[in-house]
């Protein structure tokens, strides 16, 4: 390293130090011209990379780095985590695996490895690597995370709800937990902790739509409704292309009464993803709300067989949309199908073979919706505290 080369890394680490990784990074890449051959400069080079997000220029020379040394296990690691971030989870896997192979306790491949067995759906192999840092570092909030994360995931909720809490004692504002919590305790239906915990989590990180469709959820645990909606919605504006929004704020509408709203989020969340079957799920609930029990039961005959949306069903919801919003004060628009409330004529076999048809569709939609997570079911409040105010949402006074 020339002095020139020294003197850029040695002002770099200092700058990183401070927490100026920009600055930092523009002196690293000056040393690094200065003296391209030093590994230590690169791999600090290629660190900072990752950390500023330039992931395409780290992965490169991180590459480099490995093939000069493969045993320079710091820049392998950096390597698979630079491939985890870029969905490369087959090569992110094996570098962490090669890692561990030389230096079972290197925690940063420990972190990785467990990381990406978690996004391969492989919670129980992951446990492994997490319980073992959790060893290593205790009382480190992102650790602590992880391994909740894996318990999460094999139906050890309360080792999960355990480990997510020691992890906010250590930071009370770490989002990971935050969210995590409130995941595992909206199974539970303790949805009045999940309300604190999330508008903990949306203020933290008000760009973020998770923690407002999580707080969705349990408002309308709750059996708050009008507020379960609101919070959808600003969760929908922060993230318009979110189909399990689209497909909440639809369920919510159609307990509500609104089925024009209710038609049209489920027809939005269809057209996001035709291959999605909760938006079709969602289509078939409201139209069967709306008496339509033919046209239901033709949308989830065609969720059942992969199909698409029939065009005239299609015509038929936009249709009932415009009249809904015409017509806000209107009741449902009467189905052409007999009702599945009246009796059948003994003169009149096609009433009855209506009727039969209006029920099983009633059981069809009740099967599906049973199939839904706990998060989307209703479950009136059980305590008489008025509710946080959060973002503006409306009160309901429960006293």
């Amino acid at each position: 390293m020339t002095a020139a080369a020294r003197k850029a890394f040695e002002e770099a680490v200092a700058l990183e130090n401070a927490g100026n990784l920009d600055r930092a990074l523009v002196s690293y890449l000056k040393a690094q011209e200065l003296s391209p051959d030093d590994t230590e400069i690169a791999y600090r080079t290629a660190s900072a990379l990752l950390q500023t997000g330039y992931l395409d220029e780290a992965q490169s020379q991180l590459r480099r780095i490995v093939f000069a040394e493969p045993d320079h296990l710091n820049a392998r690691a950096s390597l698979g985590n630079c491939q985890l971030l870029l969905g490369d989870m087959a090569n992110a896997r094996q570098n962490f695996a090669d890692v561990l192979a030389q230096a079972p306790d290197n925690r940063n491949a420990l972190y990785g490895l467990a990381s990406v067995l978690l996004k391969e759906d492989k919670p129980e192999e992951a446990s492994v690597p997490a319980r073992r840092l959790v060893e290593l570092l205790p009382d480190t909030p992102a650790v602590l995370s992880l391994f909740a994360d894996t318990q999460a995931r094999v139906d050890q909720k309360a080792a999960a709800i355990a480990a997510y809490r020691k992890a906010l004692k250590a930071d009370p504002d770490y989002g990971p937990a935050l969210i995590g919590l409130s995941q595992t305790l909206l199974l539970r239906k303790r949805f009045d902790e999940v309300i604190e915990l999330t508008i903990r989590a949306s203020e933290r990180a008000p760009a973020d739509p998770l923690p407002l469709d999580l707080l969705s959820d349990a408002l309308a645990g709750k059996g708050a409704l009008e507020d379960a909606r609101e919070a959808a919605l600003a969760a929908l504006k922060l993230s318009p292309r979110s189909i399990q929004t689209h497909v909440r704020l639809s369920s919510i509408a159609r307990k509500f009464g609104d089925h024009g709203a209710a038609l049209k989020h489920a027809l939005a969340a269809h057209d996001l993803d035709k291959s999605a079957k909760e938006p079709l799920n969602a289509l078939g609930a409201a139209l069967a709300a709306l008496k339509y029990s033919n046209q239901a039961r033709s949308v989830l005959t065609a969720m059942s067989r992969g199909d698409g949306l029939e065009p005239a069903i299609r015509e038929l919801v936009e249709g009932l949309v415009v009249a809904e919003r015409k017509s806000p004060e209107a009741g449902p628009v009467s189905s052409p199908a007999t009702s599945a409330t009246e009796e059948p004529s003994s003169d009149n076999p096609d009433a009855a073979v209506k009727i039969a048809q209006e029920k099983e569709t009633k059981q069809e939609i009740q099967h599906q919706e049973s199939l839904e997570p706990v998060t989307s079911k209703k479950l009136l409040a059980t305590d008489g505290d008025q509710l946080p105010n959060v973002l503006g949402l409306r009160r309901q006074d429960r006293s």
